[in-house]
Protein backbone atom coordinates (compact mmCIF):
# COMPACT_ATOMS: atom_id res chain seq x y z
CA UNK A 1 0.00 0.00 0.00
CA UNK A 2 1.31 3.44 -0.91
CA UNK A 3 1.70 5.82 2.01
CA UNK A 4 0.01 9.24 1.81
CA UNK A 5 2.20 12.35 1.80
CA UNK A 6 0.67 13.29 5.17
CA UNK A 7 1.80 10.01 6.70
CA UNK A 8 5.29 10.49 5.25
CA UNK A 9 5.38 14.00 6.75
CA UNK A 10 4.71 12.54 10.18
CA UNK A 11 6.47 9.20 10.06
CA UNK A 12 9.00 9.35 7.23
CA UNK A 13 12.68 8.94 8.05
CA UNK A 14 12.18 7.08 11.33
CA UNK A 15 10.76 3.60 11.64
CA UNK A 16 11.23 2.48 15.25
CA UNK A 17 11.93 -1.16 15.91
CA UNK A 18 10.62 -3.21 18.79
CA UNK A 19 11.37 -1.45 22.07
CA UNK A 20 12.61 1.74 20.39
CA UNK A 21 11.13 5.22 21.00
CA UNK A 22 8.09 6.26 18.92
CA UNK A 23 9.73 9.63 18.13
CA UNK A 24 13.31 9.99 16.92
CA UNK A 25 15.61 10.95 19.81
CA UNK A 26 17.36 14.30 19.66
CA UNK A 27 21.10 13.75 19.86
CA UNK A 28 22.66 16.86 21.39
CA UNK A 29 26.24 15.64 21.63
CA UNK A 30 29.01 16.88 19.35
CA UNK A 31 31.25 13.81 19.33
CA UNK A 32 31.11 10.01 19.65
CA UNK A 33 33.41 7.67 21.57
CA UNK A 34 35.27 4.78 19.95
CA UNK A 35 37.52 2.21 21.55
CA UNK A 36 40.34 2.42 19.00
CA UNK A 37 41.97 5.08 16.87
CA UNK A 38 41.86 2.59 13.98
CA UNK A 39 38.06 2.60 14.13
CA UNK A 40 38.05 6.42 14.11
CA UNK A 41 40.47 6.35 11.18
CA UNK A 42 38.10 4.19 9.15
CA UNK A 43 35.28 6.66 9.84
CA UNK A 44 37.42 9.67 8.88
CA UNK A 45 38.53 7.91 5.70
CA UNK A 46 34.87 7.13 4.87
CA UNK A 47 35.69 3.41 4.79
CA UNK A 48 32.69 2.66 7.00
CA UNK A 49 29.54 4.41 8.16
CA UNK A 50 29.19 5.95 11.56
CA UNK A 51 29.24 9.18 13.49
CA UNK A 52 32.19 11.06 14.91
CA UNK A 53 31.34 14.77 14.76
CA UNK A 54 27.84 16.26 14.70
CA UNK A 55 28.74 19.01 12.20
CA UNK A 56 29.07 16.22 9.62
CA UNK A 57 26.20 13.95 10.68
CA UNK A 58 24.30 12.54 13.61
CA UNK A 59 21.30 10.20 13.94
CA UNK A 60 18.83 13.08 14.40
CA UNK A 61 20.00 14.84 11.23
CA UNK A 62 20.03 11.56 9.33
CA UNK A 63 16.39 10.95 10.27
CA UNK A 64 15.45 14.42 8.97
CA UNK A 65 17.41 13.84 5.75
CA UNK A 66 15.71 10.46 5.30
CA UNK A 67 12.31 12.12 5.78
CA UNK A 68 13.11 14.74 3.14
CA UNK A 69 14.32 12.08 0.71
CA UNK A 70 11.09 10.13 1.27
CA UNK A 71 8.95 13.24 0.79
CA UNK A 72 10.76 14.20 -2.44
CA UNK A 73 10.75 10.64 -3.78
CA UNK A 74 14.55 10.60 -3.81
CA UNK A 75 17.03 7.96 -2.78
CA UNK A 76 19.10 10.03 -0.33
CA UNK A 77 19.38 13.53 1.08
CA UNK A 78 21.77 15.70 3.03
CA UNK A 79 21.13 18.72 5.23
CA UNK A 80 22.85 22.07 4.80
CA UNK A 81 22.77 25.23 6.88
CA UNK A 82 20.98 27.26 4.19
CA UNK A 83 19.32 27.06 0.81
CA UNK A 84 22.29 28.72 -0.83
CA UNK A 85 24.60 26.12 0.70
CA UNK A 86 22.33 23.43 -0.75
CA UNK A 87 22.41 25.03 -4.21
CA UNK A 88 26.18 25.51 -4.02
CA UNK A 89 26.76 21.86 -3.09
CA UNK A 90 24.33 20.61 -5.73
CA UNK A 91 26.06 22.54 -8.52
CA UNK A 92 29.69 22.53 -7.38
CA UNK A 93 29.78 18.78 -6.82
CA UNK A 94 29.04 18.44 -10.55
CA UNK A 95 30.60 21.52 -12.12
CA UNK A 96 33.76 23.43 -11.26
CA UNK A 97 36.34 25.75 -12.75
CA UNK A 98 36.27 25.58 -16.53
CA UNK A 99 32.78 24.08 -16.64
CA UNK A 100 29.46 25.55 -17.73
CA UNK A 101 25.91 25.53 -16.33
CA UNK A 102 22.61 26.35 -18.03
CA UNK A 103 20.10 27.98 -15.69
CA UNK A 104 16.65 29.47 -15.86
CA UNK A 105 16.81 33.25 -15.54
CA UNK A 106 13.71 33.17 -13.31
CA UNK A 107 15.31 31.99 -10.07
CA UNK A 108 15.82 33.42 -6.60
CA UNK A 109 18.11 36.47 -6.75
CA UNK A 110 20.59 34.97 -4.30
CA UNK A 111 20.92 31.89 -6.49
CA UNK A 112 21.30 34.04 -9.60
CA UNK A 113 24.15 35.89 -7.88
CA UNK A 114 25.66 32.61 -6.68
CA UNK A 115 25.78 31.26 -10.24
CA UNK A 116 26.61 34.49 -12.08
CA UNK A 117 29.07 36.08 -9.69
CA UNK A 118 30.31 33.93 -6.80
CA UNK A 119 30.79 30.76 -8.82
CA UNK A 120 31.85 32.88 -11.78
CA UNK A 121 34.80 34.07 -9.70
CA UNK A 122 35.60 30.38 -9.17
CA UNK A 123 35.85 29.83 -12.93
CA UNK A 124 32.39 28.40 -13.58
CA UNK A 125 30.37 29.97 -16.41
CA UNK A 126 26.59 30.14 -16.51
CA UNK A 127 24.21 30.86 -19.37
CA UNK A 128 20.79 32.05 -18.23
CA UNK A 129 17.74 31.33 -20.39
CA UNK A 130 14.21 32.59 -20.13
CA UNK A 131 12.10 29.75 -18.67
CA UNK A 132 9.62 30.31 -21.50
CA UNK A 133 12.24 30.26 -24.28
CA UNK A 134 11.78 28.07 -27.32
CA UNK A 135 13.20 24.56 -27.42
CA UNK A 136 15.73 25.82 -29.96
CA UNK A 137 16.87 28.64 -27.67
CA UNK A 138 17.19 26.22 -24.78
CA UNK A 139 19.25 23.76 -26.83
CA UNK A 140 21.48 26.58 -28.08
CA UNK A 141 22.48 27.44 -24.49
CA UNK A 142 24.36 24.14 -24.08
CA UNK A 143 28.11 23.84 -24.65
CA UNK A 144 30.42 20.84 -24.77
CA UNK A 145 31.49 21.64 -21.17
CA UNK A 146 27.93 22.02 -19.78
CA UNK A 147 27.66 19.90 -16.63
CA UNK A 148 24.11 20.57 -15.38
CA UNK A 149 20.90 22.55 -15.77
CA UNK A 150 19.41 24.53 -12.88
CA UNK A 151 15.87 25.80 -12.39
CA UNK A 152 13.35 26.66 -9.72
CA UNK A 153 9.91 25.04 -9.52
CA UNK A 154 8.21 28.35 -8.74
CA UNK A 155 10.63 31.24 -8.98
CA UNK A 156 11.07 33.58 -6.02
CA UNK A 157 9.80 36.31 -6.26
CA UNK A 158 8.52 36.27 -9.87
CA UNK A 159 6.33 33.16 -9.28
CA UNK A 160 7.24 31.97 -12.78
CA UNK A 161 6.58 28.21 -13.07
CA UNK A 162 9.31 26.06 -14.61
CA UNK A 163 8.34 23.45 -17.19
CA UNK A 164 10.30 20.74 -15.40
CA UNK A 165 9.62 18.07 -18.03
CA UNK A 166 10.91 20.28 -20.86
CA UNK A 167 14.05 21.36 -18.99
CA UNK A 168 14.66 17.74 -17.91
CA UNK A 169 14.33 16.53 -21.50
CA UNK A 170 16.84 19.15 -22.69
CA UNK A 171 19.28 18.32 -19.87
CA UNK A 172 19.04 14.57 -20.47
CA UNK A 173 19.39 15.01 -24.24
CA UNK A 174 22.78 16.59 -23.47
CA UNK A 175 23.69 13.94 -20.89
CA UNK A 176 23.54 16.18 -17.83
CA UNK A 177 21.32 16.29 -14.72
CA UNK A 178 18.57 18.79 -13.94
CA UNK A 179 18.75 20.41 -10.50
CA UNK A 180 15.52 22.00 -9.26
CA UNK A 181 15.11 24.32 -6.27
CA UNK A 182 11.76 23.27 -4.83
CA UNK A 183 11.56 25.74 -1.94
CA UNK A 184 8.21 27.40 -2.70
CA UNK A 185 5.93 24.41 -3.34
CA UNK A 186 7.73 21.87 -1.11
CA UNK A 187 7.19 18.17 -1.91
CA UNK A 188 3.66 18.43 -0.52
CA UNK A 189 2.61 20.36 -3.65
CA UNK A 190 5.22 19.31 -6.25
CA UNK A 191 7.76 16.51 -6.45
CA UNK A 192 10.18 17.53 -9.25
CA UNK A 193 11.76 14.07 -9.44
CA UNK A 194 8.42 12.73 -10.70
CA UNK A 195 8.64 15.26 -13.58
CA UNK A 196 12.22 14.40 -14.56
CA UNK A 197 14.47 16.34 -12.16
CA UNK A 198 17.55 14.48 -10.92
CA UNK A 199 18.46 16.58 -7.88
CA UNK A 200 16.16 18.68 -5.69
CA UNK A 201 17.20 21.44 -3.29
Amino acid sequence: MTESIGTTCVQGGWRPGDGEPRQVPIYQNTTWKYDTSEHMGRLFDLEESGYFYTRLANPTNDAVAAKIAALEGGTAAMLTSSGQAANFFAVFNIAGAGDHVVASSAIYGGTYNLLAHTMGRMGLECTFVDPHCTDEELAAAFRPNTKCVFGETIANPALSVLDIERFAAAAHAHGVPLIVDNTFPTPVLCRPIEWGADIVT
